[in-house]
């Protein structure tokens, strides 16, 4: 049984999504251990660029719980898998992450469904 090219599936996604829609960036803060010295936790900030196509949800999606009017969807490209909680900086505009949701057969990262407000 041939398997198929997973990898040239996600190569593709990103050449589509380059072409058709826009940088972003991901800001990842983390915060780390304790230090007694400062007296708070140490924080990282990442910023992670990738690129994404952002769309309105159809009204037929709202649903005022868990999709809220004025949330988006954006295809993400795999180079950076996004988490719940991430800045999300596109077109001028900030959004928070609030559901990611991979589109990986096999395992293997082609895209991601993110849901930002």
């Amino acid at each position: 049984m041939a398997s198929f090219n997973y990898p040239a599936t996600a190569a593709t996604a990103t050449r589509l999504l380059t072409r058709f829609g826009a940088t972003c960036t991901l800001v990842r803060t983390t915060t780390g251990a304790y230090d007694p010295a400062t007296g708070s936790n140490t924080v990282t900030v990442e910023n992670l660029p990738t690129t994404a196509a952002v769309f309105a949800y159809d009204q037929k999606y709202i649903d005022g719980t868990l999709i809220l009017a004025g949330d988006q969807l954006a295809y993400c490209a795999p180079a950076v898998t996004p988490k719940q909680g991430d800045s999300f900086t596109w077109n001028s505009a900030t959004f928070t992450v609030i559901a990611v949701k991979p589109i990986s057969p096999a395992g293997i990262p082609i895209l991601f469904e993110v849901q930002i407000r």
